[in-house]
């Protein structure tokens, strides 16, 4: 499986997706995909790639099912998913992969670029909310669709970073050595 984000920073709603997908039968392993700069954010500047995998790391440390890679620092930009998935299917033959994202990504999915060509390439791990309706997603995409049961945890990386920059120190939305790790690099603050 394959997860990408920002993760700026990482919180137990990231942790709680991934282990949705992990605990699916589709799955033997899960690669949450650090990218370096998301070509449809703009307007903000993400911080530093080298502190968000080390948060990554830090978050994931304890699930032996769970890689963090680094790959798409490695590739040209921009890091589109299509050129990141096909660099990993060149790499890695012999593994099949499924494009991991929680259903407001899917929501989206027809406006990310060249959709049509990743759906041929992959298949989706939708992670659903309980009771969610899908209805309205195009039959085209929802045919390459595998929907995995999700108990979402309401978080927001934005509202986490206003708290950090308020001077809120918000240790129940992430892990400890996540939250030590901001405070150490003094991350978030103007």
């Amino acid at each position: 499986g394959l997860l990408g984000g920002s993760f700026d920073p990482v919180h137990w709603g990231h942790i709680s997706i991934a282990r949705s997908f992990v605990q699916s039968t589709y799955i033997d392993k899960l690669w949450v995909l650090l990218t370096p700069d998301p070509p449809h954010k703009t307007g903000r500047i993400l911080t530093g790639f080298s502190d968000r995998f080390e948060m990554l790391k830090r978050a994931f440390q304890s699930f032996p099912d769970i890689k963090i890679s680094r790959i798409e620092n490695q590739l040209p930009r921009p890091t589109y998913t299509l050129k990141t998935i096909q660099h990993l299917k060149q790499e890695y033959p012999d593994l099949r992969f499924y494009l991991c994202m929680g259903s407001d990504s899917l929501r989206s999915f027809h406006r990310w670029y060249r959709y049509a060509q990743i759906l041929e390439e992959v298949e989706l791990l939708v992670a659903r909310r309980p009771g969610e309706e899908l209805a309205t997603i195009a039959p085209l995409i929802m045919s390459r669709a595998h929907i995995v049961d999700h108990e979402p945890v309401e978080l927001s990386s934005t509202r986490i970073r206003e708290d950090l920059q308020k001077g809120k120190h918000p240790s129940d939305s992430m892990p400890g050595g996540v939250l030590e790790y901001i405070k150490e690099k003094n991350l978030y603050r103007d």
